[in-house]
């Protein structure tokens, strides 16, 4: 169990990002949002999967006008499952080297 809980987290984030990638951004589907849950009309994330959609076909254009942060979402989630998966490299590298010196 401990060794999953390592990896969840990039896994969660490169799930939603491939299953955004294959979405079609031009459907509208189930809100997921808090807020329209609620009942409020206003939604801070309210087409940021579509802009993500938008911007894994190139389109940056739609992207930005479904949502501004979408193509930056893109950035700061991959660049988050790098860094956790640079971190778990470098701690099993240290790892073995500890239990082949040890």
């Amino acid at each position: 169990m401990k060794a999953f809980r390592k990896h969840i987290e990039w896994m969660v984030f490169l799930t939603g990002l491939v299953l955004l990638a294959f979405m079609n951004p031009e459907s509208s589907g189930t809100s997921f949002c808090v807020f329209d849950l609620l009942g409020f009309d206003f939604c801070p994330g309210e087409g940021l999967g579509h802009s993500i959609a938008y911007s894994f076909r190139g389109n940056f254009d739609a992207a930005i006008q479904a949502h501004i942060a979408g193509p930056a979402a893109i950035l700061i989630l991959s660049g988050r499952i790098l860094s956790i998966w640079r971190t778990l490299y470098y701690s099993s590298t240290l790892t073995k080297e500890t239990e082949n010196n040890g």
